[in-house]
Order: structure tokens, then C-alpha cells, then sequence
């Protein structure tokens, strides 16, 4: 009798009429409501939009054409400061430059961009000829007339990148965009010439350039303002706009969607996700080399202003509010918290004069003097990358790490904000942690107090190894999806045992080993001195600002599965398949 109803469920299994509907992860069935009616609501919830679920196939409420609804939908996005903007098909776009370069690598071609502002290489580089000495501290090394490195700027947009740029028409930051260093000129008036946009998208790399006279500018033309936002140029900001590197890229990757790129569709975005898994899984184990040897990292934007030998001045960032210092911390990096009371900064500047630095190289502390800093391994700002990385730096500040060459570039607030510049980023950063070594005092980790990925620790304390992979790596990781995979046979997997999919609950644990914490559904990233305005005074410079989420896990073609997803999947759906048989029957 058991062998008999088995056979029963098989031959019912193969009999009921299956059709699209959304798949649930959550729950494992598959269903239909308003909310998850057509294939990109169903893939914004995190579902699957499968033909192999029973039943008929899934309609939004009407008159039967959803498409009308879902064209609406997929054209809406609500921006960072909570207004919702209907962007038209094909709209044309002005926006930031590093931002432009994000879009690039999710699809967007010149010929909608009108016009970018902003500077085109980052400050502090070299590129083209041309240094402006924003941190003052080794000016006569004369960076400008040395040969470019563009392995000293990875944050700079390479060849290709330049040549999407070179080839938008319009630059409203044309008088200070080549001057390698932070460019806030924007001329709207360009735009009479060349034609307004239908929308202007504002990241948070670009948020300063957003004056009141700007904003007006645009809205008088009736053309639409996106904000983006982040904790980096706010001290006061709301807890929703601290987000990590990977939040903001799909952030930036949802507005690529709403502006009308095949996201999903796109070959590229596919493997440039891939290699970011791929990077994440290096630079993890490189921090966990590096954690067992006992190295601490930390952050800073230095030299800065010309300072007495053993001394410097310096910028000490909050790892919690840097979108990619936060990003490394989550991947395990041990990682000093700095002194802020609450701001982004710990300013080791003084009062920014010449010869007010007060970071020491042979007692690094906290600005107190309360709290030692034991830096075993150094991210320095890339804006000072030149003066950093420099022989008569590392003459007049011997601390340990620096002179062990023990350090890699920061990409303070990542600036492109795409998959495959944060994938560059670990890779960079790992090539060169996997090998440190501890250098000053033993400290031990704290333990944080929260399930946040913001550690929220005090100065000086590192966090206690405590991973929250990229979501849509764990997918990866555990074989759950793989794009181009063909559809699951139902009845082929009916047989199957249930044993896996006890397995995809479990890896939604949270699991302790040893003193590693790896949370699996991880859900949740300023200025160091007052804004220049271009001054010629030396002595009064102080640094510029250039201010400038997970993924549901579904595969880019979100119609299809992979052959790991199959046990999984079609057991799933196959249960819901034999259970409205049975009722039926």
C-alpha cells in the first residue's frame, strides 16, 4: 500500500497542469497576489517567477493585461529623500561622474547621459600632468610632473571608462573637472545649448554639489531631482542611508533598473557579480590570515600639512559610516574604531595650520591620549596616496606598519559604485593584507553588543570575527542558483528525498565557531576639515570634501534554475503540486 500511494503521488505530480506563478523562498510555495503578480514584482520580493507551479497562471487584478500596471511599477523609483520620481522610457540624464561610470557598468550608454559634473579622476592623482596638492604636506616632490601610475588610483575611471565619458557631450563642471581634485563648479547654463534632461540623478558622492541655486536651477526646467544618500557627508544621518558598499550598488543597480536597463538580462552585470563573490571569498580569507597573525588594520587620510619628523597630521574615519570600510569589516576584517564622538572624523589636524599635527608615530593614541592605537596594517585615503606612499613619509612618520610597507589603498565613500569596483577593491586590499603580520602590542577583540553590522565600538577596539557574507554570494556559495540553467522537471524530482531542502533552512542560520560569528541574513555606510573654496592661502587649506539591500536571491535570468537549485526547487514546488492534487482528488 505505501509503494502504491508513492506511485500515486508521482503519476498525480505528472497529471496537474502547471503555469507561471511567483515562487516563494520564504515559505517554498508558489502563489499569486497583486503584490507578486507579473515576473519583476515577483523578483522584488526575492521570489522566483517559475512555470512550474500548479495551477493556472498568475494575472494581476483587472482587466487581465498586467503589462499597462507593471510598465507603471517598473518606472517608479522612491529616492533617499523618500519622493517618488516616474522616470519616462529612455529619459536622458544628467548626474555625477563617477556615478555616470556606475551606470556604464549596469548598461547605460552615452547617448542618454547630457551632461556630467563633478571631477573626472580622483583627488590627489596625477592623471593627465596635473597634481593639486589638497593636503599640503610634501609639495615640493611635485607629483604633477612624475609619470602616472594607474595602479596607484584603481579608483580612477580607466581607458575605456574615459572614453564613455570623453564621448557625453556636455561636462557642467568643465572650469575644475580635469584638476584631479574636488571640483564643485556646476554650470547649469551649458544646458540652454545643449538641452535640459528629462531627470538629474544626485548620488551621495555628489551631494554637496547640490546647492540651493543648483536645485533651483533644475526645478524651475521642471526636470526631477533623484537623491541618493549616505551616512558618510552627514553626521546626523538616519540609520537608513548607513549603508555598506554592496547596499548602495544595489541601490545604484534598482535606479539602472527603473531607468530602463536589462539589468538582469545582461551578461556583463552577471559576471561582474561573479567576480565580486569571487573577490569577497579572497579578501575573507586573506582578513582571516591576517586576523590569526594577530594584525589590526585602521584607516586614515594622512599626511597632512608639513609637521615636525614624528608627527603628522591625520583624519581617522568611523568604520561603521564608510560605506567600504564597513563593507571589509562585514567580510572580517579586524578593523580600529576611532574616536569620534559620534562624527565621522577623529581630527588629528588641530586647527589644520602647518605643524599642528598631533598623530604621533611612536605612541599612535587617540586624540584624548587615552586610548592606544595598535596598527599593525594601514588603508590610506587613495587621496593622499602620492604623500603616503612616499619615501620622505615614511622618514619623517616611522610607525611600524608604515615602514614594514604593511598597508593598502581606501576609497573613502567608494565613489563608483558598482560590482565591479567593489570587487576591485577586495582584491587590491587582500593582495596585500593576506601577508601582514602583527607589528605592535597583542589587543584582543570585543565582542559586539548587537546583531547590527555596525559594530558601534569604542576607540581603539576591534571587532570579534563576525561575517555577514553578500547574500547573493551565499546563494552562489551554496549552489542554490546558477544563471542559464534549465527549468526543473517536476516529475523527474518527485521521487526525490526532502533531505535538501532541510538544508536551505539551515543555512539561514545564524552560526558560532570558534570566535567566528557569520550572520546568513544580514539585513540592514565627510568631511575631515571645512570645505575649501579653492583658496590660494596654503596655510588656511584644509581637506575638501568630494561628497560627493541585498539582493533577493534569484538568478539574473529569474525564469530559470540551475541544476543545484533542482533538489531544492522541485521538491518544493512538488510538494505543493501533490498537496492540490490531493485535495482535488
Amino acid at each position: 500500500m505505501k509503494h502504491y500511494r508513492s506511485l500515486l503521488l508521482v503519476v498525480l505530480a505528472a497529471e496537474v497542469a502547471t503555469a507561471k506563478q511567483c515562487y516563494d523562498l520564504e515559505v517554498h510555495s508558489c502563489g499569486c497576489a497583486a503584490s507578486v503578480c507579473t515576473e519583476s514584482k515577483c523578483s522584488s520580493t526575492g521570489g522566483i517567477w517559475s512555470d512550474q507551479c500548479p495551477g493556472e497562471e498568475c494575472v494581476c487584478p483587472g482587466d487581465g493585461d498586467a503589462s499597462t500596471e507593471e510598465i507603471v511599477k517598473d518606472n517608479v523609483f522612491v529616492d533617499d529623500a523618500g519622493t517618488s520620481h516616474v522616470i519616462p522610457a529612455g529619459a536622458t540624464i544628467v548626474l555625477g561622474t563617477m556615478d555616470a561610470v556606475a551606470l556604464s557598468h549596469f548598461g547605460l550608454t552615452s547617448d542618454r547621459v547630457v551632461a556630467t559634473m563633478g571631477e573626472r579622476s580622483s583627488s590627489g592623482s596625477n592623471h593627465g600632468g596635473f597634481y593639486y596638492d589638497g593636503n599640503i604636506a610634501y609639495g615640493e616632490l611635485d607629483h604633477g610632473s612624475k609619470d602616472y601610475d594607474p595602479s596607484v588610483f584603481p579608483a580612477d575611471p580607466d581607458e575605456e571608462e574615459r572614453a564613455f565619458l570623453d564621448s557625453i557631450e556636455g561636462d557642467l563642471s568643465s572650469g575644475c573637472s580635469d584638476t584631479n581634485y574636488y571640483c564643485d563648479l556646476v554650470d547649469t547654463t551649458i544646458l540652454d545649448e545643449i538641452g535640459w534632461p528629462d531627470v538629474v540623478i544626485v548620488g551621495s558622492f555628489y551631494s554637496s554639489l547640490l546647492t540651493d541655486e543648483v536645485r533651483g536651477n533644475f526645478t524651475e526646467k521642471g526636470v526631477p531631482v533623484i537623491e541618493l544618500k549616505n551616512a558618510y557627508g552627514d553626521d546626523d544621518a538616519e540609520a537608513g542611508n548607513i549603508r555598506n558598499m554592496i547596499e548602495m550598488i544595489e541601490r545604484m543597480e534598482s535606479l539602472a533598473k527603473t531607468l530602463g536597463l536589462d539589468v538582469h538580462g545582461s551578461t556583463v552585470v552577471k559576471d561582474d557579480k561573479e567576480k565580486l563573490c569571487e573577490a569577497a571569498a579572497t579578501f575573507q580569507e586573506a582578513a582571516a590570515e591576517a586576523r590569526g597573525a594577530g594584525a589590526r588594520a585602521m584607516a586614515a587620510y594622512m599626511p597632512y600639512q608639513a609637521n615636525e619628523p614624528g608627527k603628522t597630521g591625520a583624519f581617522l574615519p568611523n568604520p561603521d559610516r564608510d560605506p567600504v570600510l564597513s563593507m571589509m569589516q562585514n567580510l572580517g576584517l579586524a578593523i580600529l574604531h576611532n574616536e569620534h564622538s559620534g562624527d565621522y572624523w577623529e581630527n588629528r589636524a588641530g586647527d589644520y595650520a602647518p605643524g599642528s599635527g598631533n598623530f604621533l608615530a611612536n605612541e599612535t593614541k587617540s586624540v584624548s591620549g587615552q586610548h592606544a592605537y595598535n596598527v599593525d596594517f594601514w588603508l590610506y585615503d587613495d587621496r593622499v596616496a602620492l604623500d603616503f606612499l612616499s619615501d620622505e613619509f615614511a622618514n619623517d612618520w616611522p610607525q611600524p606598519a608604515v615602514t614594514a610597507k604593511q598597508y593598502a589603498y581606501w576609497p573613502s565613500n567608494a565613489r563608483i559604485l558598482s560590482y565591479r569596483h567593489a570587487a576591485e577593491i577586495l582584491n587590491v586590499v587582500a593582495g596585500s593584507l593576506a601577508s601582514a603580520e602583527r607589528l605592535t602590542p597583542e589587543t584582543t577583540c570585543t565582542e559586539p553588543t548587537s546583531d547590527s553590522q555596525f559594530r558601534e565600538l569604542g576607540p581603539g577596539e576591534y571587532s570579534c570575527e563576525k561575517i555577514y557574507p553578500i547574500d547573493f554570494c551565499e546563494v552562489q556559495d551554496d549552489n542554490v542558483f546558477d544563471h542559464g540553467s534549465t527549468p526543473v522537471d517536476i516529475t523527474a524530482s518527485t521521487m526525490m528525498t526532502t533531505t535538501t531542502s532541510s538544508s536551505v533552512t539551515a543555512a539561514t542560520t545564524t552560526t558560532t565557531t570558534a570566535a567566528t560569528t557569520v550572520v546568513k541574513t544580514a539585513k540592514p555606510a565627510v568631511d575631515p576639515a571645512p570645505k575649501e573654496e579653492n583658496s590660494d592661502d596654503a596655510s588656511s587649506t584644509a581637506i575638501s570634501e568630494e561628497t560627493p539591500s541585498s539582493l533577493p536571491a534569484e538568478s539574473e535570468d529569474s525564469g530559470t534554475l540551475a541544476a543545484g537549485a533542482v533538489d531544492v526547487f522541485a521538491v518544493a514546488v512538488a510538494v505543493a503540486t501533490i498537496s492540490a492534487a490531493l485535495l482535488s482528488f
